[in-house]
């Protein structure tokens, strides 16, 4: 038998190969808004950072890292498919093994994160959730954790805009010092997985100064973001509106632990929503923990819908 071969891309030229795989899902597991090759397209991939397992001319098993134009490392796995579980958990291993160096750095994690997307109802659908369980058992065979699972939430025009917020007053952030301070009172009783996780060995202030240097990296800037005053003028949340390569999205939004209760998370997501529309954003796409019930209770009031779901391991 022809010996399998796990490696990266030599360079662009081999970009085509990425799609040769000889087994891919029909269930919607794994599916992205867009093909690999638009992706490509616009830049997203590096060749070094994409990886194939090849038996002679015949490629069994793909995985696709992304990290920002900018970064050293890939934060995270996008695509990944296999004919096996073991020939995918061996892939990932072999991927993992050449990318997390002993100098890796990564605002998500200590290695890249797996993104496994999934369709919203992918438990109730037997071939979806035959895909979905072979993708998992390739994670953890290759020594991934499971970390959360989260909903794939998106807004259209046509959906309707909400009113506008007429307890809160926002202004522009001017200061980071008053951010910081925001975000580490944001932070403290977050049901976020991702802050959760943070705060095991961090301090709240330390996982906000990250989280405002994550979100100032992304390519929205930093002039949609606005502080929210109760009508007493106490400071009483954020929202961090701005884009990724895709579309628009809320970058980050919360309430100081000390003024939840108030349903003010509405009104946050409610202004993030008319500044995009004032500037002619005709959608936007955003995700939400599936145990952070409230956050999500808000988006289903406000009118975004579930277009899916995601598990992250790490």
């Amino acid at each position: 038998m022809t010996e399998l071969v796990f490696r990266a891309l030599a360079d662009e030229s081999e970009f085509p190969l990425f799609d040769r795989i000889t087994t891919l899902p029909t269930s919607g597991v794994g599916a992205r808004s867009r093909t690999f090759a638009e992706f490509v397209g616009e830049g997203d991939y590096r060749p070094a950072w994409v990886w194939i397992a090849q038996r002679g001319a015949e490629i069994v098993a793909r995985a696709a890292f992304w990290g920002p134009p900018d970064t050293e490392h890939p934060w995270a796995l996008d695509f990944f498919d296999f004919d096996t579980v073991e020939t995918g958990a061996a892939l990932l291993e072999a991927a993992y093994a050449a990318l997390v160096t002993p100098g890796y750095q990564s605002p998500i994690g200590p290695r890249p994160e797996y993104n496994l997307f999934l369709p919203a109802d992918w438990r109730e659908r037997p071939d979806a959730k035959a895909d979905a369980d072979a993708r998992i058992g390739a994670a953890e065979k290759a020594g991934l954790d499971f970390h959360v699972e989260r909903l794939n939430l998106r807004w259209e025009r046509e959906y309707g805009l909400p009113p506008g917020s007429t307890r809160l007053m926002f202004s522009p952030v001017t200061d980071d010092q008053v951010l910081l301070d925001l975000l580490a009172n944001i932070v403290t009783g977050s049901l976020d997985a991702g802050d959760l996780r943070e705060l095991r060995t961090r301090t709240p202030r330390d996982v906000a100064a990250e989280t405002l240097t994550m979100i100032a990296d992304m390519p929205g800037g930093r002039h949609r973001w606005r502080l929210a005053h109760d009508t007493s003028g106490e400071l009483v949340g954020m929202v961090m509106p701005t884009r990724n390569t895709a579309s628009a999205t809320i970058g980050y939004i919360g309430v100081d632990h000390r003024h939840r209760g108030h349903g003010y998370a509405y009104d946050l997501l409610a202004e993030a929503m008319h500044i995009f529309a004032a500037e002619g954003e005709p959608s936007i796409t955003d995700a939400t923990d599936v145990g952070n019930a409230p956050m999500a209770a808000v988006f289903e009031k406000i009118g975004y819908r579930v277009t899916g779901r995601r598990m992250l391991f790490s």
